[in-house]
């Protein structure tokens, strides 16, 4: 029964105690995205520093599909600003629809599932409230993100209303995503399955605005990355529409969203689960068939998909080779690389963007783990014949498998559409071998941190986010060897374009080992919050 006089009563309360519980992720958040981007700025303007130089990147990328394939089209990419948002692109349309996605689930579906929003509305406290307090913390952060990036560029001689438009034009992208939450959060009970919507929304996105960019088509425009994309805020052509039709569907998804939460039970859901038999199956009796019960549809659907953006992906790379076969800037460019053949190039970019799918796979499996221990079912297990060390490694098993199995389907799908264009599907797969250390290494910090330290467990994220960034903006931040080795990817080498580094694969897989030898180890030893 809901005290509150109104579904928005006690806002203010609301408000006050999200941030307060959430302000090292907000910091983490913003501080992260805007550092990265100030960064790349100050790098940019240092290697195309001359009029000439921007003529000549334009030349070069301005044509490119494999550019518009993962970064989207480069518009003004003869200017500062349009080699920034093309060369920021691929971590920008990750990150900011993640940013809007989590802050949101965090402080209301995340805090409803381990009841502690049931402990908050005991009091006089709306239904509505903590949406509306997730949502205007949310909206800010991405204000700041935006302001930050708009700042920045500003400091470096892009005019302050070019610069002002790009940065709303990425808080309107981290608001769809947050409208997305909302309304997500009223149609599944559980953050992981909101979270899962939003990742398959932004992976839709993501391949939409990609057909879209390459083949020149009206496909872009189911995208809400190709609405941030189509403000153009660098060309001669800039406008506010895109921006506008963003707005307007993060209104309509928030509003939607904080209807059905005023006409819902607090713990239920528009979409009911279903009731399970009365006793388990011989399956779930063990704790790997417990474990593979409650991580086993998530992975699948991440590989359903690495399959499918493997495939998407592998079918440009004739556009690819044509492209660049009509375009002597680009036949210079690849020449004078240590890729050579461009298709090759292509598919070793697709292939660390399906290595990164897995890594976040892995990654959500150790966050369900920690949900375990916070929501209290944890105690429970350990209190039977089970061991902690049995119970974690067991989980860590099904992590290490998922995300080997999310990087071979997305190899898979690779290879298999791209087999006529390279000739070389056996080396596509191979590579995607070559790769699973990397994913084993991730996985083990993430085991380590939940078993050394529980409340960092969350720190994964920020070393996926930190290989990402190696991977995409590593050369054009001029990071220095030292930093490029820590990530696992780049300690293994560029696959396929060139071989595997045997001492990298070697040094990648002990680090993994001593990880997860360091996580079980912590784990046994340390307590177990009731």
């Amino acid at each position: 029964m809901q005290r509150g006089n109104h579904v928005t009563s006690g806002l203010d309360s609301v408000l006050r105690l999200q941030l307060r519980t959430g302000r090292v992720v907000l910091l983490a958040w913003v501080l992260g995205v805007v550092a990265t981007y100030a960064a790349t700025v100050a790098a940019i303007d240092t290697t195309y520093g001359s009029p000439e130089e921007l003529a000549s990147y334009e030349a070069t990328v301005g044509s490119d599909p494999t550019m518009a394939a993962i970064n989207g089209t480069p518009y003004g990419a003869d200017t500062l600003g349009g080699v920034v948002a093309n060369e920021f692109g691929f971590i920008a349309a990750v990150a900011i629809p993640l940013m809007g996605l989590m802050l949101v689930v965090r402080g209301t579906r995340a805090a409803e599932e381990t009841g502690r929003l049931e402990l908050l509305r005991s009091r006089a406290v709306g239904s509505r409230a903590p949406w509306l307090a997730a949502l205007l913390i949310t909206g800010g952060a991405l204000a700041l993100v935006g302001l930050g990036m708009a700042v920045s560029l500003v400091a470096y001689g892009v005019e302050a209303a070019d610069a002002a438009l790009y940065g709303a034009s990425v808080a309107g992208l981290g608001l769809v995503f947050a409208g997305v939450a909302t309304l997500a959060g009223q149609l599944l009970r559980r953050a992981a399955g909101v979270v899962g919507v939003g990742i398959v929304v932004l992976g839709a996105a993501y391949v939409f605005r990609a057909i879209g960019d390459v083949k020149d088509n009206g496909w872009r425009w189911l995208s809400p990355l190709a609405w941030q994309q189509e403000t153009r805020p660098f060309a001669d052509d800039a406008r506010v529409w895109p921006l506008l039709l963003a707005l307007g569907v993060a209104a309509a998804l928030v509003a939607a969203g904080l209807v059905l939460v005023g006409r819902r039970d607090l713990g239920s859901a528009a979409v009911a689960s279903r009731p399970g038999p009365a006793t388990a199956g011989r399956a779930l009796a063990s704790g790997l068939g417990l474990a593979l019960r409650q991580h086993g549809p998530v992975l699948l659907a991440w590989a359903a998909g690495a399959a499918l953006v493997g495939a998407v992906f592998g079918a440009f790379t004739d556009d690819v080779a044509d492209v660049v076969a009509a375009n002597p800037d680009l036949q210079a460019a690849f020449s004078a690389g240590a890729a050579g053949d461009p298709t090759r190039w292509y598919v070793s970019f697709t292939l660390v963007l399906l290595v990164l799918m897995a890594l976040g796979a892995a990654a959500q499996v150790v966050g369900r783990v920690r949900v375990e221990e916070t929501g209290g079912r944890l105690e429970a297990v350990l209190a039977r014949t089970v061991s902690r060390v049995r119970w974690l490694a067991t989980h860590a098993a099904v992590a290490l498998a998922g995300g080997a199995l999310v990087a071979l389907a997305g190899g898979a799908g690779l290879a298999a559409v791209t087999a006529g264009a390279t000739g070389d599907a056996a080396g596509t797969l191979e590579a995607t071998v070559d790769y699973l250390p990397a994913v084993a290494a991730l996985t083990g910090l993430g085991v380590a941190l939940f078993g050394l330290a529980p409340r960092a467990t969350g720190l994964r994220w920020a070393a996926l986010g930190y290989v990402a960034v190696v991977e995409m903006l590593g050369e054009t931040l001029k990071l220095p060897d030292a930093a490029l080795q820590v990530s696992p990817l780049h300690a293994i080498g560029r696959l396929p374009t060139e071989p595997a580094s045997g001492a990298g694969v070697l040094v990648v897989c002990g680090v993994a080992a001593l990880l997860l030898a360091a996580g079980l180890a912590g784990f046994r030893r340390r307590d177990v919050p009731r």
